[in-house]
């Protein structure tokens, strides 16, 4: 009986311990990697709605030493006129991403620098040339296999 009871117990961890479901980091981070390509895509083809897609209801971002929580609505409206008035040269990555996920999955993050020339047209329908290095880290939470947006903190460094 005392054997019965034992392989019966041996089975019973068996079964829980191989359900345990392992977390593939390499996939999540290279998931995460697409959706910054992604973001670089959407400045390109001057897709506004990207950038309300996926993003957390708190949404939060730290920008010119302040934090802001935008609405989906003026998020859209910003890049709606920041796309519709620039013209890019140049929206590439300077250095190589830096993509980490939690070892359980549930988070992750990208740090970025990219180079962006090109030309803005101004309120007074001047024509201003830039060409500027920004960086940024965004945060993400995974939500049932789908990545979340849940902020960003980003800088810039204005070429002289």
């Amino acid at each position: 009986m005392k054997q019965i009871l034992l392989l019966i117990a041996l089975i019973l961890v068996l079964s829980l311990t191989s359900c345990q479901s392992t977390v593939d980091i390499e996939k999540l981070e290279k998931e995460l990697l697409q959706l910054h390509h992604k973001t670089i895509e959407a400045h390109l083809n001057k897709d506004a709605g990207f950038f309300i897609e996926d993003i957390s209801e708190n949404y939060m971002q730290v920008h010119n030493g302040e934090f802001v929580y935008p609405q989906k609505e003026d998020i859209y409206n910003m890049f709606t006129h920041y796309l519709n008035s620039t013209d890019f040269l140049v929206y590439e990555d300077v250095s190589e991403p830096i993509v980490r996920v939690a070892n359980d999955g549930s988070i992750g993050w990208t740090i970025v620098q990219v180079n962006v020339k090109g030309e803005q047209k101004q309120e007074n329908d001047s024509i201003l040339t830039f060409d500027n290095t920004f960086a940024w880290i965004t945060m993400y939470e995974n939500i049932n296999g789908k990545w979340i947006r849940l902020g960003e903190v980003d800088n810039v460094k204005v070429s002289d």
